[in-house]
């Protein structure tokens, strides 16, 4: 699994892979994701795809996958402890904290933050990503300025800008992103091109 991949390391396979290939996937550790920020800690296969917005294990050979289609699908790999994570962090799920609980849930069951990485898939970028005053008034003041406005209570969020906010204030230091936009690139499936299309592309890390 190395499709449009960032997190560099012999230890894990991993990719961002666009709605063709997608389809191809099979043999997924799958979420019933529901922008939450819920996480759970697995070690083995799940007889029913569990309700929660992020992965993590540390068993070799779980292939954990996101499904997004304008959500940022974030992985994560701290490599002195081989544990991985599959976030789905949609704006509400990343704004409840599902990165910082994640990362603390890693933490819990042994990594070491000071050797985390961060690989950020295709998402809606700022220029395709519209917002209106309801959505900024959930912000607090100190963080609205990723809002950028485009017209008479009409923002365009940085919502790219916001997710690697919140793992830095996690205290990630190494962090990729592929800097896809969803909506602007047809190869991806976009819920806000598209909302009628049920179909969404994976993002998958693994241990080896």
């Amino acid at each position: 699994m190395e499709t449009v991949a960032c997190l560099q390391n012999e230890s894990i396979s991993h990719g961002f892979f666009d709605a063709k290939e997608s389809a191809k996937l099979q043999n997924l550790i799958l979420m019933n994701q529901v922008h939450s920020a819920d996480v759970l800690f697995i070690d083995a296969p799940c007889a029913e795809a569990p309700q929660v917005d992020a992965l993590i294990t540390k068993t070799p050979q779980l292939a954990l996958a996101v499904k997004t289609a304008d959500c940022a699908p974030v992985l994560l790999f701290e490599p002195k402890s081989k544990i991985v994570a599959a976030i789905h962090a949609g704006w509400k799920g990343a704004f409840q904290g599902v990165i910082e609980n994640t990362i603390l849930k890693m933490i819990e069951v042994g990594a070491d933050v000071s050797y985390l990485m961060a690989g950020i898939g295709p998402h809606i970028q700022k220029e395709s990503f519209e917002a209106d005053e309801k959505m900024k008034a959930l912000f607090p003041v100190t963080e609205h300025h990723f809002f950028e406005k485009v017209g008479e209570g009409r923002y365009h969020f940085d919502f790219h800008g916001y997710v690697v906010y919140r793992l830095k204030r996690a205290g990630v230091k190494f962090i990729d992103s592929v800097l896809i936009d969803t909506y602007q690139n047809n190869q991806y499936l976009s819920y806000r091109r598209d909302p009628s299309n049920p179909a969404r592309q994976f993002s998958v890390i693994m241990l080896k």
